[in-house]
């Protein structure tokens, strides 16, 4: 190699290094991981060669109820923290707000992939609000789902006054093992603060933090109005600014089998489909052939119930109402003296009813569910009555009845594999 190829390297490796120097002390923040409220951001812009306008940023924050998405103005102190948003968006001007980035996140507590979901519709009920209000920002608004947030809990913990050093040495233990977030929030449950933390922090960390990025020429900064609570935020510049449309909704099929069913032999399966935000349909087929031990014990079946359901929740988990239809060819004896199948063996119910129901996410992947439901309805019958015979096919013939049933039509303990389906090209 030449002196003068090796000069040349030299000099390029200098030039490299004095560049990374001088991008590195531009913007101190690039190298602060984290930023909390009044903190100064980035200080990049030169305007002329007299006027230096810094880019800050000021947090303000509101909560949100346990497992709730919509916001509450009358919880803790939403009401005033929505005052002050306006007051700083009026006081710093639209033509001076670089950007809006809404950082929302959840508690650590119940199935991880229900929280990002909570944190992400969360995020949107936020974005909602700005757009309604001020849909001058519409093109600077950005959300950043943060999904359970341990990073603030952690700093929570840290600053405790009434925890014992020793106790807050344990907490935090959990909070930084590298366990997965199951055995992370069970170690949490098992520890003799759950409750205290779970009382006093885990309220806090339900939020979503506007994080107004704006342009000053002073370094007086807004003061920002958080009633002493401090918040761990991203830095803007780690942040993964995502555009949430008011249409970003995941369709989902949901397969799923009764466990109580499958309790009395009853083959079951069920396929559900999201129709749209808090609507789904859903379609359970049951059926046996067999008897129970005896056989004078029996309850043959072939049944379906379609069923509408209304979901009180948009991504149609947790609590829901039903309308279903019933349809059912039956042949069933309890040991007793009499036999009973629908008329001819041709004559099914048929009836519907309604139905309540809960349906929550288990695991960490956000792909199982567990569904519990109960229904009740109404079904003109006919049927034959026979004389329960052992080891007789058919019994004497007694009397065919009419008659209406009403009660408990459905009863259900199911678990449920959940599948996107994704849009076209992707989300």
């Amino acid at each position: 190699m030449g002196t003068d190829t090796k000069k040349n390297y030299i000099l390029f490796f200098l030039l490299f290094v004095c560049a990374f120097v001088a991008y590195s002390q531009e913007d101190g923040t690039r190298v602060r991981k984290y930023l909390r409220a009044g903190d100064e951001y980035v200080g990049s812009d030169t305007i002329g060669t007299h006027i230096r306008m810094n880019k800050r940023h000021i947090d303000v924050a509101l909560f949100f109820r346990f497992d709730k998405h919509y916001l509450d103005i009358n919880y803790m102190n939403n009401e005033k923290q929505l005052s002050n948003f306006k007051h700083k968006i009026d006081s710093i001007g639209f033509s001076n707000i670089d950007s809006i980035v809404i950082v929302s996140q959840s508690s650590p507590e119940g199935a991880f992939r229900h929280n990002i979901n909570l944190s992400r519709n969360r995020a949107k009920t936020m974005r909602k609000y700005v757009l309604d209000n001020y849909p001058e920002l519409s093109d600077r608004l950005y959300v950043h789902p943060d999904g359970e947030s341990w990073l603030q809990l952690r700093e929570y913990v840290k600053k405790d006054t009434l925890m014992k050093k020793s106790t807050i040495e344990r907490v935090l233990s959990v909070i930084d093992a590298d366990v997965t977030i199951e055995t992370k929030k069970w170690r949490m449950e098992q520890l003799p603060v759950y409750r205290y933390l779970l009382k006093t922090y885990y309220p806090r960390i339900r939020n979503s933090v506007f994080c107004i990025i704006y342009y000053s020429e002073t370094d007086i900064l807004p003061e920002p109005v958080l009633d002493g609570y401090e918040y761990v935020v991203a830095a803007p510049d780690s942040i993964p600014f995502i555009a949430v449309s008011e249409s970003d909704w995941t369709r989902r099929l949901h397969i799923k089998s009764n466990a109580i069913g499958l309790g009395l032999s009853m083959a079951n399966i069920a396929a559900e489909i999201d129709i749209a935000k808090h609507w789904s349909f859903t379609l359970p087929i049951y059926y046996t052939a067999l008897d129970y031990f005896t056989s004078t014990v029996k309850f043959r079946t072939f049944a379906i119930q379609p069923e509408l359901r209304y979901w009180l929740n948009e991504d149609n988990d947790g609590f829901f109402a039903g309308a279903h239809f019933g349809l059912a060819y039956y042949n069933f004896a309890f040991d007793g003296k009499y036999r009973y199948q629908d008329h001819n063996g041709h004559t099914p119910a048929l009836g519907g009813g309604v139905a309540l129901g809960y349906r929550i996410p288990i695991g960490d992947n956000g792909r199982w569910r567990l569904e519990f439901s109960l229904g009740a309805g109404a079904y003109p019958l006919h049927y034959d009555k026979f004389h329960n015979a052992d080891n007789t096919k058919d019994g004497l013939l007694i009397e065919s009845v009419k008659k209406t049933y009403c009660g408990i039509d459905q009863a259900a303990v199911s678990l449920t594999y959940s599948l996107d389906f994704k849009k076209k090209g992707g989300k």
